[in-house]
């Protein structure tokens, strides 16, 4: 690749970065989305843009998309603490739901024995 075909290369991943960026400021997330996704597909070592689709995924509340683009920006980028902080946020949120929905299925099926019994 050239040195002018590079830095169109770059110009564009950087346009799109600025659009994410943009967009998740202003609430958009899912335009956010698909501009990290663009970014990524252009530059697939891009930690920061993985980083961006794993918030974005988390925000439009899926959590195991949002877990597998951080396990791209770890991947990535082994040392970026805040991946890593922001991996776990997710587990910990997905234990507690996990947690919930099975009291709750707990309580179910407690009830409906006790309901044998009357």
């Amino acid at each position: 690749m050239s040195k002018k075909e590079e830095s169109g290369k770059q110009e564009e991943i950087n346009y799109w970065k600025e659009v994410g960026e943009r967009t998740f400021k202003e609430g958009n997330y899912l335009a956010a989305l698909e501009a990290y996704e663009t970014v990524t597909l252009a530059d697939p070592e891009n930690s920061e843009a993985w980083k961006g689709m794993a918030t974005a995924f988390s925000l439009l509340d899926k959590p195991y998309d949002a877990l597998n683009s951080l396990d791209q920006a770890i991947e990535i980028n082994p040392s970026d603490i805040e991946s890593l902080e922001i991996k776990q946020l997710i587990l910990k949120k997905l234990v507690e739901e996990n947690q919930e929905a099975l009291n709750r299925l707990k309580t179910v099926q407690s009830d409906k024995k006790n309901q044998k019994l009357i």
